[in-house]
């Protein structure tokens, strides 16, 4: 613990609006590779309590710092007391709740760091690393932690993010193979018909010109294979499978890390309460 608080007492000193906007980005680029989705109200919360961090960073005056600052920390209370509506049963690009309050924790983090409370500011940060270990892990030093957690948790993230992009893909290919499906029944609606209107009118025309009796199969033939834009052989193909091929799950080992990290952080956390 002592070298965690040492940690951040080294950091304090230099802890200014840039840092704010690293975290800002980290959060942001995390999320974002998570294919996941803050809702819009809680979104222009979190921007808007970063903000004030920010400005609070750049304020002169020690009075408007203050009210700067008391706006971002009740922003970022609420994120980890209220989760918003669409959170009690997210759907599968929402965050959870956990992830969301996970966030506010992290602001809380940088308002403790800019007012000098390192210890608080520890707590923030195991709060935020317990509930969301694959953030915590980038957004803080690794001397909080037995060990460095952040490979893990930006390779986790790396995967999920590839995981989306197959994701996004396939229901791209979705989205065309069903189009091409419907246009090749539409057009065949009205061409087996013609052409078995025409069979049978050559069939019927060759009672009275036998040669034409012979032309009905070429001429029905002729409908199916060269009018409109398909033939009735241009089947389309197997709808496309989802194949998320070496990205399809996270490794034994990197789950184990993570969970390791968030309990570790919770029993850190404790320590740090305890009185004394």
């Amino acid at each position: 613990m002592t070298t965690a608080l040492s940690a951040l007492g080294a950091m304090k000193r230099a802890y200014d609006d840039k840092q704010v906007r690293d975290q800002i980005a980290r959060i942001e680029s995390t999320v974002e590779a998570l294919g996941a989705r803050i809702d819009r109200i809680l979104d222009i919360s979190v921007m808007a309590a970063f903000e004030h961090l920010a400005t609070a960073d750049r304020a002169v005056n020690a009075d408007f710092r203050r009210h700067e600052l008391s706006l971002a920390r009740g922003k970022f209370v609420e994120m980890t007391k209220r989760p918003a509506a669409s959170m009690s049963r997210p759907g599968e690009q929402d965050l959870t709740a956990e992830q969301v309050a996970a966030i506010g924790h992290a602001g809380n983090f940088s308002y403790f760091m800019m007012n000098g409370e390192t210890r608080l500011a520890l707590r923030e940060a195991y709060l935020c690393t317990e509930r969301f270990p694959a953030l915590g892990v980038q957004l803080f030093p690794p001397e909080l932690f037995s060990r460095d957690y952040s490979a893990t948790g930006r390779a986790m993230v790396a995967r999920r993010a590839r995981r989306e992009t197959i994701r996004a893909s396939h229901d791209a290919s979705l989205k065309a193979h069903k189009a091409d499906k419907t246009a090749y029944y539409r057009e065949m609606a009205w061409k087996v018909p013609a052409a078995g209107a025409v069979f049978l009118g050559f069939l019927a025309a060759g009672m009275v010109a036998p040669p034409l009796a012979g032309q009905a199969g070429m001429r029905a033939a002729g409908i199916l294979a060269g009018t409109g834009d398909r033939a009735v052989t241009d089947i389309p193909g197997p709808r496309p499978k989802l194949a998320y091929g070496l990205n399809a799950i996270d490794p034994p080992e990197e789950l184990a890390l993570m969970r390791r990290a968030s309990a570790e952080s919770a029993e850190r956390r404790t320590m740090l309460e305890r009185p004394g």
